[in-house]
């Protein structure tokens, strides 16, 4: 069924490698007992559940009660803002102007109880203008939360040279690391940053699985008394989702390259992928009918975005290019599969400057260890195809 289709898209999700499947459905059929439970087979459980822990905390050389397993991205980053909004009154909270929604829904609450909410403004390449950070973090802050790499346009923010003001200051830093980990793995005790966001599905492991990074100073925020939050340290409630934890661990483990840090931009090793990105910037930055959307130099390595012209240098609407490029077996999208499909204008571009024409027309491709030069060769025809009928 889908031998002849071409998926480019692995931003949104990407497939579940073999390997993690098989660990998976091992632990299905050998520790299927619920591991808060008191009998041998739940202690089983509990101590498997710790070792694979420890083994995750080894993979980013953090300490296993820095692991916090969660659902996803969307989860850790809810508990960050929403234990900071029960821990104080009110307060200042900094995001950036091209935050996930996730940030900006939990960020929105907080606002509504009182507490300011400052977006921080960016350049034309969506990336946070760090000539006036002393006017933004300041003693009166509370906590700093940036997206590292931005789904819809690829741009990496100096995620370090924050954590250092932050840290410098005593004021949490939360990151939003989503689409990191498809490119390399970190050192958690090399990371200027309290908290850290992650979801399995971005890099080879199962949907509804994920990982909240914290330290000692970050768990303070989240300690709690509730004897109804049973999981994670009394951090949230539910049963522990064994199997989806093991086999996050296998895509963890499954991650290929090291990712260090400079005070304005991280390093992620060279690899085929990132190459595939290389070669098909290269084929379309000279078009004049192709406009790159965020930042060239500071970039996921398995992003690009652009919005496409016609042959009258109008621009096309995503939908259109999209719908084409599936009818021809080729998955790509506009951006975050959770904004993309509100029809509506991009927020982040419309933050970065872009004119009110162009907010519909963001395309975004976004490669994974499956995808090889045949083709973003087919995907170069299409778009020339795009240009000529649209």
């Amino acid at each position: 069924m889908f031998k002849k289709f071409i998926y480019l898209d692995n931003a949104s999700t990407t497939p579940l490698s073999k390997n993690v499947l098989k660990k998976i459905n091992s632990t299905y059929k050998h520790y299927w007992s619920n591991s808060s439970s008191t009998y041998k087979y739940g202690i089983k459980c509990a101590i498997y559940l710790e070792k694979i822990r420890l083994k995750i905390a080894d993979r980013f050389n953090a300490e296993p009660e820095d692991i916090i397993f969660t659902s996803g991205s969307s989860e850790s980053t809810a508990i960050v803002f929403s234990n900071l909004g029960d821990k104080y009154k009110t307060g200042k909270v900094v995001i950036s102007k091209v935050e996930h929604q996730a940030t900006i829904i939990s960020a929105n609450k907080l606002k509504r109880k009182g507490w300011e909410i400052f977006e921080w403004p960016v350049n034309k390449d969506g990336i946070i203008d760090i000539s006036i950070v002393d006017e933004i973090i300041n003693k009166n802050t509370s906590l700093v939360s940036l997206i590292w790499g931005q789904s819809e346009i690829g741009t990496l923010q100096p995620v370090q040279f924050v954590g250092k003001i932050c840290n410098k200051l005593d004021i949490l830093f939360h990151i939003d690391g989503t689409q990191i980990l498809s490119n390399g793995i970190f050192n958690w005790k090399d990371l200027k940053c309290d908290l850290l966001s992650l979801s399995a599905h971005k890099f080879g492991g199962p949907k509804g699985i994920g990982i909240l990074l914290t330290n000692s100073k970050s768990r303070l925020l989240l300690k709690n008394n509730d004897i109804s939050l049973s999981q994670e340290y009394s951090i949230r409630q539910g049963t522990a989702a064994l199997p989806l934890i093991v086999g996050m661990y296998q895509s963890i483990k499954n991650i290929k390259g090291k990712i260090k840090f400079n005070d304005y931009k991280a390093e992620f090793e060279s690899n085929k992928t990132s190459l595939l990105k290389e070669y098909f910037i290269n084929k379309i930055k000279n078009i004049p009918n192709i406009k790159i959307t965020g930042s060239c130099y500071q970039r996921l390595p398995n992003h690009i975005s652009f919005i496409l012209f016609n042959k009258d240098l109008l621009p096309i609407k995503a939908y259109k290019v999209i719908n084409y490029m599936s009818d021809n077996d080729v998955a790509i999208s506009s951006g975050s599969a959770c904004s993309s499909s509100s029809g509506k204008p991009s927020q982040i571009l419309e933050n970065m400057g872009f004119d009110s024409n162009q907010l519909y027309s963001n395309i975004r491709v976004s490669l994974g260890s499956m995808n090889k030069k045949s083709d973003i060769e087919k995907l170069l025809r299409l778009i020339q195809n795009c240009i000529k009928k649209f």
